[in-house]
């Protein structure tokens, strides 16, 4: 059974522990003391209640009573995790007890799967709809795979210190991994909610720009490994950096973070790139009254409509985070993408990430402290600086700001590269989790440090600037790489969009009649008692079939999607609801609310756009 269940698992198992059925078979009278034998890293013995139980390191796994009983305590939940798990007794309870539930087993070494399946009878696990066992795997790679399947705050975590100490740093590292995703879906959540409608009316606001603008497509890999790139953030060390940067120029390309920008005009350096991604206000006043005739701006559809109004040598867009942006793109481009930035939450990713796409296989980080570094929290001159001493008065000084955050209550110790304390912070870490994710999956690429000060982050080698003023001057053949990238790329079509756009304004006329027609049926039920209300759903069943089916294969469904209330939005919703013993009847509340929600987020595009 287990070999049908689990076709990709069942070769592991064989092939590196084959001898362990042919011992099993081979067990004394005593089966306990042959188990022992066999699995010398547990040591068996019978609980009170007749049941198999057993140590490790002298600590029980199960109850020494009833190891059975124990795991009774398990409530129902929509999708399980067992990390680590003992002699199997908390998965075969669930498996029995909820069949409908996702069981997701894991245990990084496969022999200790095959001494749980040896003492209890695992039909109810193998034989359950609905079950993944992940065994031999890095822990890096389960959390993706769990992602795919569900938000990561619908699983149930089942754990116990004693079933997971055998592999204490690999159960470690899945649940940090675990829990920075989970935070970061959150984070995602959280922003979504409260900056839906600004990105759309910035989008809305923006989208003629495609018209005028390149994407950064036209960029990708010019530099192929001829020229190393120095993403330039706008932490306190970039201080040391500034005085070599005019020579480091023409030796490499450089990119910088919106908010290191007005630090490096100060000092009359151009540079090659400047990131503006996010869509917020805040942002665009990091560059409001800059002027960079020499650099190229790349940023978003959806970012803050000053931000395309900045004085640059030339704008060009990155794939849009948001629907009404990728829908112009789909339509409009060849390529179906302007050039994809993987967002990491932070320009500093989104710019380590632009210098991979353009071909870097060097990546020099000049100011990512994601920290204090002694004690000092911004770039002289920076916007948040600035802005502290212009806010101040006698009563409440910059200097109160910059210790606000210095002693903040959420604030962290950590190590930088030369393992000197350095004061960071949960989100700043999130950052260095992701930078060293990415460049783990990155083996042809380097990334290096200009700072020792900086955040020890895994994968990043600190390096002397120094050293890359010793490089050749690569300014020609920069500019020509540069040049003949921007010389090959095509304008959108004027015509071409207006099409596009006038068919985005009729399909939204079509989805939002289908919407409003959906609404009144569900009112006409729901304005009548259950009994009636369910002889009327039934009666109006294909019909509202077939509404549902016109608005899930609608494009224009994709774009309203933004401003959509979130699924936790949703339940709130729905738990203001009238209630209703008949699954009949809470499936048509449920409509209602879907069909009134996208009637609104359909108006609000509508408002924008016309």
């Amino acid at each position: 059974m287990f070999k049908q269940r689990f076709p990709e698992l069942y070769p592991i198992i064989e092939q590196k522990f084959c001898n362990v059925k042919a011992e099993l078979e081979k067990l004394s009278s005593d089966e306990l003391s042959g188990l022992n034998k066999i699995f010398p890293f547990w040591e068996f013995s019978t609980a009170r209640s007749g049941d198999v139980t057993a140590k490790e390191n002298g600590v029980f796994l199960h109850s020494s009573y009833n190891p059975k009983r124990e795991v009774c305590k398990i409530e129902d939940a929509e999708n399980y995790i067992f990390a680590g798990f003992g002699l199997g007794y908390a998965p075969l309870f669930c498996a029995e007890q909820y069949p409908q539930s996702l069981i997701v087993i894991i245990e990084p070494d496969p022999l200790y799967l095959i001494a749980a399946m040896s003492v209890s009878d695992w039909n109810d696990i193998f034989n359950h709809k609905k079950c993944i066992i992940i065994t031999a795997a890095n822990a890096e790679s389960i959390v993706p795979l769990l992602e795919q399947i569900a938000s990561l705050d619908k699983y149930k975590i089942i754990t116990q210190n004693s079933q997971t100490s055998h592999a204490e740093q690999w159960f470690k590292t899945f649940f940090a991994l675990f829990e920075r995703n989970k935070q970061k879906q959150n984070i995602n959540t959280n922003t979504l909610e409260r900056f839906s409608k600004l990105w759309l009316k910035n989008s809305a606001k923006n989208i003629r720009q495609f018209k005028n603008c390149h994407g950064i497509s036209i960029y990708k890999n010019i530099l192929d490994k001829k020229i190393p790139a120095i993403v330039i953030a706008a932490g306190p060390t970039l201080q040391d950096i500034l005085p070599y940067l005019a020579e480091l120029k023409k030796r490499t390309v450089l990119i910088c973070v919106d908010t290191a920008l007005k630090a490096l005009l100060r000092n009359n350096i151009q540079p090659d790139f400047v990131l503006l991604i996010d869509p917020q206000y805040y942002a665009a006043c990091h560059i409001a009254g800059l002027s960079a005739p020499e650099s190229v701006l790349v940023t978003e559809s959806g970012a803050y409509p000053s931000v395309m109004r900045f004085n640059c040598r030339k704008k060009v867009f990155c794939e849009s985070l948001f629907p009404l942006g990728r829908y112009f793109e789909l339509n409009l481009l060849k390529e179906k993408s302007f050039g994809k930035i993987t967002a990491g939450g932070s320009v500093s990713t989104s710019c380590w990430d632009f210098a991979k796409y353009i071909g870097a296989k060097e990546i020099y980080m000049a100011g990512l402290d994601l920290g204090y570094p002694e004690k000092k929290t911004h770039i002289r001159g920076s916007t948040f600086e600035e802005k502290t001493h212009s806010t101040g008065n006698k009563l409440n000084p910059a200097e109160n700001a910059l210790c606000k955050i210095l002693f903040d209550a959420k604030n962290e110790n950590a190590l930088d590269y030369e393992a000197k304390p350095i004061i960071t912070d949960s989100k700043m870490k999130l950052f260095a989790w992701w930078f060293e994710s990415q460049i783990a999956k990155e083996s042809e690429l380097k990334t290096y440090s200009l700072s020792k000060k900086s955040l020890f982050i895994p994968g990043i080698t600190p390096c002397d600037v120094k050293e890359l003023l010793e490089l050749k001057d690569v300014s020609q053949l920069k500019a020509a790489l540069i040049a003949d990238a921007e010389s090959s790329g095509n304008k959108i079509d004027a015509a071409q969009f207006d099409s596009v756009y006038k068919n985005l304004l009729e399909m939204f006329d079509e989805l939002l009649s289908k919407a409003k027609k959906g609404l009144s049926i569900c009112s006409k039920i729901l304005s009548q008692g259950d009994t009636i209300a369910q002889q009327l759903a039934q009666k109006n069943f294909n019909e509202l079939t077939q509404i549902d089916s016109f608005i899930l294969g609608s494009e224009a469904k994709n774009v309203a999607s933004l401003v959509f209330p979130t699924e936790r939005q949703l339940e709130a919703i729905l738990k203001n609801e009238r209630k209703s013993s008949s699954p009949v009847i809470s499936n048509i509340i449920k409509s209602r609310v879907i069909y009134s929600e996208l009637i609104s987020s359909i108006k609000q595009y509508q408002k924008y756009l016309k």
